[in-house]
């Protein structure tokens, strides 16, 4: 399957997840990854159909199967994207993972 990444080129973090992309070096990505600029029509287009219909209409956002994906940084300061599995974000809720160790 592939994540797609929406970003725009004024968006600083947006280049810095682009870079990172492009270079490789996401932490645990084994999928196929797509980086789509909204700035251009094809992209706004998709924006439009998948971020603003099924999210909250931000850069940089990312979508794998039509969900939502969470892209942050790991305790070692590593960018990541985390998709959950269908059958677990059907499950999930709205509380946002926490950021404190537990």
């Amino acid at each position: 399957m592939t994540i797609r990444i929406y970003t725009s080129p004024h968006c600083t973090p947006c280049q810095e997840i682009t870079k990172l992309v492009l270079e490789g070096k996401l932490k645990g990505i084994k999928d196929e990854i797509e980086i789509i600029d909204i700035e251009t029509d094809e992209g706004f287009e998709r924006f439009t159909e998948e971020v603003l219909k099924n999210g909250d209409g931000q850069v940089p956002s990312a979508y794998k199967d039509g969900e939502a994906c969470i892209i942050g940084y790991d305790e070692a300061n590593q960018l990541g994207i985390e998709c959950l599995p269908e059958e677990s974000a059907e499950e999930s809720t709205d509380d946002q993972p926490s950021s404190q160790p537990e």
